[in-house]
Order: C-alpha cells, then sequence, then structure tokens
C-alpha cells in the first residue's frame, strides 16, 4: 500500500466519498418516493415497489460496503484522516444490511403474495343501465377506445414507465364515459333520429362468456356481476377496496390491532374486497372449526390459536355484512397464516378466490336455473376456504359442483337438477377430485355445511 502515490491515494479516498454520495441520494429518493404513495394512496405504485424492495436495498448495501471497502483502502495506504470515515460507513453498511436488506429478503414472498391479492381479478356491480354496452365477442378493448381519457383515482395510479397494450381505466368508469359520449350524440341528433336512437337498447340476450366478463344470470332491471382483470385486457392494479384497510396493515411488517402479525389479515383484505359479488349478505357458510382444522392440508394449523385476535380485525372491517362473512374473513385469514408463500402463490395464481366464472357460464349454458346460479354464489366463499384447505400443487378447479351437490342433498331435498347428467359436469366433478391425494374432500365440504338454516328463496 505505501507504494501508492498521494493522487492513486486521494483517487481512492474520493471515489469511497462518492459512491456513499450516491447511495445516500438514491436512499433518499426511494424513501421519498415510498412515503409520498403511503401518504397519497398511491399503492398500485407502493405496492409494485414492495415487490422489488430487497433488490433495491440490497444494491444500496452493496454500494456501501463497496465504498466502505474503497475507504479501508485508502486509510491503509496513508490517508490517517479517514479513520472516522470508516467509522461512520461501517456503521451505516451495517445497518444497511441488517436492519433493511435482510428483513426485506425474508419478506419478498409476501410482498410477492401482497401484489396478487391486492390486484388480482376483481368483481364488481355493473348498473342496469350499463350492461347493454357490453356486447360483441370481445368488448372491452373497443369500448376503451371510444372513450376520453379520464382522470384516475390515486389508488389506480401507476408508474409511467413502461408502456403497456392494457387497458389501464376501470371498467365502470368506461361504461359510463360511453353512456355519456352516447347521450350527447343522441341529444346533438335531428328530432326523428333522436326518436329512433331512445329505443330503449335491449339487455343481454344470450348467455354471456370469458370475453364480456359478466356472470350468469343476467336481468333487464338489476345490476350485474362482473369480473374484470388481465384475463380480459385490464391492467393491474390495487383494489379501491384498499382504502378501508387501516395503514398499519399496509406496511411491509403490517401488525394487527391487537400487536399480533397482520401479514395474513392483509392478504385476505386484499382477497375480499375483490371477491364480494352482489349479495356477500346472502353467503351460505357455517363452519365446523374442530373438523375443518384436522382435514386441512394445513393441519396442525398452529395459528388457529389467533382465532379471537382475527376476528376483531374481521369483525371492525366487514360486521356490516353480518356474521357469516366475518366468520368466513376470519378462517380465510387463518388459513393464510398456516400456508406457505408457495401455496399461496399458486393458489392465487389459478384465480381460486374468485366463483368459478367460466363454470357459471357454462351451467348458463347447459340450463341451469337463476337459483341453481345464484345457490353457486351463496356458495361461493364456502367454496373458496375448501380449495384454499385443500390446495396443492396441480389443483386447478374450486370444487363448486360437489359442493353444490351435497348443500343440494342436505338441505333441498328431491333430485338433483337434469343438467347434473351432462358429460362436461361428470368431466368437471372428476376434475375437482383429482389431485386431492390423501385429503378428505367430503369431510372438508360438510365442515363449512355444518349448520346451514332453512333454505329461503333466492
Amino acid at each position: 500500500m505505501s507504494k501508492l502515490t498521494d493522487a492513486e491515494r486521494r483517487q481512492i479516498f474520493w471515489t469511497a466519498t462518492a459512491i456513499a454520495v450516491a447511495v445516500s441520494l438514491v436512499q433518499g429518493a426511494i424513501t421519498t418516493l415510498v412515503e409520498i404513495c403511503e401518504s397519497e394512496g398511491l399503492w398500485t405504485i407502493r405496492f409494485s415497489l414492495g415487490r422489488r424492495e430487497h433488490l433495491w436495498w440490497t444494491g444500496i448495501a452493496m454500494a456501501l460496503v463497496a465504498s466502505l471497502g474503497s475507504m479501508v483502502l485508502s486509510f491503509l495506504a496513508g490517508n490517517n484522516n479517514d479513520s472516522l470515515g470508516i467509522i461512520l460507513l461501517a456503521s451505516a453498511s451495517s445497518i444497511a444490511v441488517f436492519r433493511y436488506a435482510w428483513p426485506a429478503w425474508r419478506n419478498r414472498h409476501y410482498c410477492s403474495n401482497r401484489w396478487a391479492a391486492w390486484t388480482g381479478p376483481s368483481r364488481t356491480g355493473i348498473d342496469a343501465t350499463l350492461v347493454p354496452l357490453i356486447e360483441g365477442n370481445d368488448p372491452w378493448p373497443i369500448l376503451s377506445k371510444g372513450v376520453p381519457a379520464m382522470k384516475q383515482h390515486p389508488v389506480d395510479t401507476r408508474l409511467p414507465i413502461f408502456r403497456s397494450n392494457l387497458i389501464a381505466d376501470d371498467p365502470t368508469d368506461i361504461l359510463k364515459a360511453k353512456k355519456r359520449l352516447i347521450d350527447t350524440v343522441s341529444g346533438q341528433q335531428p328530432d326523428e333520429e333522436k326518436s329512433k336512437s331512445n329505443t330503449p337498447i335491449k339487455p343481454l340476450d344470450r348467455v354471456p362468456d370469458d370475453k364480456t366478463g359478466l356472470y350468469a344470470p343476467i336481468y333487464a332491471d338489476k345490476s350485474a356481476s362482473l369480473l374484470w382483470g388481465s384475463h380480459i385486457g385490464f391492467s393491474p392494479r390495487v383494489s379501491r377496496a384498499i382504502l378501508a384497510v387501516p395503514q398499519r396493515l399496509l406496511q411491509s411488517s403490517p401488525l394487527t390491532s391487537s400487536g399480533h402479525d397482520g401479514q395474513p389479515v392483509c392478504l385476505a383484505h386484499g382477497i375480499l374486497g375483490r371477491n364480494k359479488g352482489l349479495e356477500p349478505h346472502t353467503f351460505i357458510f357455517s363452519l365446523n372449526p374442530g373438523k375443518f382444522e384436522e382435514k386441512c392440508v394445513q393441519w396442525p394449523r398452529p395459528s388457529k390459536v389467533l382465532r379471537t385476535y382475527y376476528r376483531e380485525e374481521m369483525n371492525a372491517a366487514y360486521g356490516g355484512l353480518g356474521a357469516v362473512f366475518v366468520d368466513a374473513a376470519t378462517e380465510l385469514a387463518l388459513l393464510l397464516a398456516d400456508s406457505s408463500h408457495r401455496l399461496i402463490e399458486d393458489w392465487l395464481s389459478l384465480r381460486m378466490e374468485h366463483q368459478d366464472h367460466s363454470l357459471n357460464n357454462q351451467l348458463a349454458k347447459l340450463g341451469a336455473s337463476d337459483e341453481e346460479l345464484k345457490v353457486f354464489y351463496r356458495l361461493s366463499y364456502a367454496a373458496m376456504l375448501v380449495s384454499l384447505s385443500a390446495h396443492r400443487k396441480g389443483r386447478k378447479c374450486r370444487p363448486e359442483v360437489k359442493l353444490f351437490t351435497a348443500y343440494w342433498k342436505k338441505y333441498k331435498g328431491g333430485e338433483l337438477p337434469a343438467w347434473m347428467d351432462n358429460a362436461v359436469v361428470v368431466e368437471r366433478i372428476g376434475r375437482e377430485e383429482s389431485g386431492a391425494g390423501d385429503t378428505d374432500l367430503d369431510a372438508l365440504i360438510e365442515a363449512v355445511l355444518y349448520q346451514i338454516d332453512p333454505p329461503r328463496s333466492v
């Protein structure tokens, strides 16, 4: 080291200083961006950054270590005034590694699943006057191009770095803008043309399909249920339901009000904010906790001791939807707490949190009545919990038909609907049972239909 010239020693010193200053600026910029996102509700950007949090903290830590190495090299070369800088950089490097980079790496799977839980497909209600606008084999690209640019909600805002062909606007906003455009054009037409254009738009005269995103049944005078997301051309964004979630649950290391780990609760809120449908107060679900826990793939379910604390969280958020919804929400959070990150990732990637849209459309085409289709919807949360409790790699179907069959036989009585004998439905039941391994699917279904109130008209 003594062979280094004064110029070389100064060069090493200023290199170390430049790295430290650059790292400080980058770290400050990222921290400020995160704080802005959280304070202004830019949750799509915040959760997107969260998926890469471990990478940027690793980069910062490595840069600080490189700066520390340069400073030590400068000190050994004879710059004895660098001792204070070495101490400061050593402290900063330790903090970056052990306080930020290491926890970020441990949280990386959670942050990835948090993004999936909050940005997956959403089920939303569409006003009866707007439903007829959803027509054609692939309506959304056409509808989105025919309306003027709209101001986005802060939650929907994305980083304008990469240009995407996916639709960035909310489907309800698109339909409302389209309706206003039609009304404006109609108002500018001559009286004869106006009388023709004012003829009421007929509702869909066919069963909806995967491209429309609509669930059957559809009525002329009632709102319809729409499942929308990247599968029909929309850009992923965080659900606006996040506005009702306490900010303590939205941190990288969230906590419940009781001080317990809040990660499962945050994931559950993301799922529940997207899949309720139009009438969540009518869900059919009654749990036998002991039997359900014993038959789950997550057995022995260590997080069951948190049931009371998680129920308090869910009751505060969803108490207005009734005890059945709170019970289902609580069990979902407990199941997520006992599931591995890989299992949750696989389950969410298959859209298993949602009522099977393709099955709904298929059964409508096979002649299922409106009442039967509504029973499938009312059983959708029970099916969600059974699917998660029995999930493993390779399972791709929620046990919706098996659950419907068990409910119909137990509480409706009489013969099963004629469409149950169709080859398509029989094949579907086989797929629901396949891949279960040693999981007792029938016992799980029985456990979520433990004590159901007498069936009422739907």
